[in-house]
């Protein structure tokens, strides 16, 4: 079966958004089921806008439910792909029939959302800092240790409302992870790195990057993590976090490119590992991810493989550009080229 990988492509991303989706009036002859990451739902958003035909003969559904339930389904044979934004446990991979072909689709920045009403100044935060507040350690908006990385500002004696997924979540992998890299004592003494933790008591939780950004927008005095998208369509602040090299940096397209360059190779590590952990670089971004599409090596139905094929093809490349205009980070040439190989292997 031939595909027009735009066409085949635009069917893909109407789904991925607003659920069962079919492409034409008359029944499908391929069907593809997808479920995972909501980290990638704005660049899945911005694909529909910019693709206007559609494969008759696909119907895909898609379910930005969480990186961990996507991988859960995926690997139970529900599903013929998953995305996410955290790597898949041994366990999952050998309970996949077919063989498990991860590769990346693109790369993001997860940065800290915050409601400070009366506070113009931009929030800087420091390494220990920002460990502290989501440790739970921090409870106030004028501890010492904000006061510190903040001086000049007037911040309020408010307790910090907290707000955090409650789901397993690959933006919540590549944030601990980050957390775990820049404080010896995280592990330790604060929640852990995992895709699923236990936040402070008072923290509220709720589902989806695009819970935790609406939650911050109508509460007051709160703080959370979320990928920049989110926050930059609620016109949320963010804070300005303090890097590898001690600088106070900004989330922005020069500094997330830093990052992506300043991890060079270690930025595709052989092993898949999602999370960039704490890149160097004076103008680096210190938190950013890769968000990955999970296929099977090996399906029953070539023409879903050659429809899935067609699909992360048009990803890995025209995509690409469509993706860095809102707000995410371009695969480097090796990675691009690494996700191809693995594509291939596909059949």
């Amino acid at each position: 079966m031939a595909y027009r990988t735009n066409a085949l492509f635009g069917a893909f991303l109407v789904a991925a958004i607003g659920g069962a989706v079919y492409a034409g009036a008359a029944p499908a002859s391929v069907e593809l089921r997808g479920a995972g990451s909501t980290f990638a739902a704005p660049l899945i958003k911005a694909w529909i806008r910019s693709l206007a035909a559609v494969e008759p003969n696909v119907a895909v559904r898609y379910h930005p439910v969480g990186s961990s339930a996507g991988i859960h389904s995926f690997a139970a044979g529900d599903l013929e792909f998953a995305a996410t934004d955290r790597p898949l446990t041994a366990d999952e991979a050998s309970h996949a029939s077919g063989g498990v072909a991860p590769l990346p689709i693109i790369a993001g920045m997860v940065v800290v959302p915050y409601n400070l009403p009366n506070v113009t100044a931009p929030l800087r935060l420091s390494r220990g800092t920002l460990a502290g507040i989501f440790s739970g350690a921090i409870r106030e908006w004028n501890d010492p240790h904000i006061r510190a990385d903040n001086p000049g500002v007037d911040l309020p004696s408010r307790t910090i409302a907290l707000i955090t997924r409650r789901e397993g979540s690959g933006t919540t992998y590549a944030f601990t992870s980050s957390l775990g890299a820049i404080d010896a004592t995280w592990s330790q003494k604060g929640p852990g790195v995992d895709d699923l933790v236990n936040w402070p008591h008072e923290a509220m939780e709720v589902l989806g990057n695009e819970g935790v950004a609406a939650r911050i927008a109508i509460t007051e005095y709160s703080i959370g993590y979320a990928e920049y998208g989110f926050a930059q369509r609620l016109n949320l602040k963010t804070a300005v976090l303090q890097n590898r090299s001690g600088a106070f940096v900004a989330a922005n397209a020069e500094s997330g490119a830093a990052a992506m360059a300043g991890a060079g190779d270690g930025a595709m590590p052989e092993e898949g590992r999602p999370a960039i952990i704490d890149p160097p670089g004076l103008n680096a971004y210190p938190i950013v991810t890769f968000s990955w599409l999970v296929l099977h090596k090996k399906y029953q139905n070539s023409d879903v493989a050659a429809a899935l094929r067609s699909i992360v093809s048009f990803g890995l490349t025209g995509g690409q550009a469509l993706a860095t205009e809102i707000g995410y980070v371009a695969l480097p040439p090796a990675a691009i080229e690494r996700a191809q190989t693995v594509l291939l292997s596909v059949q």
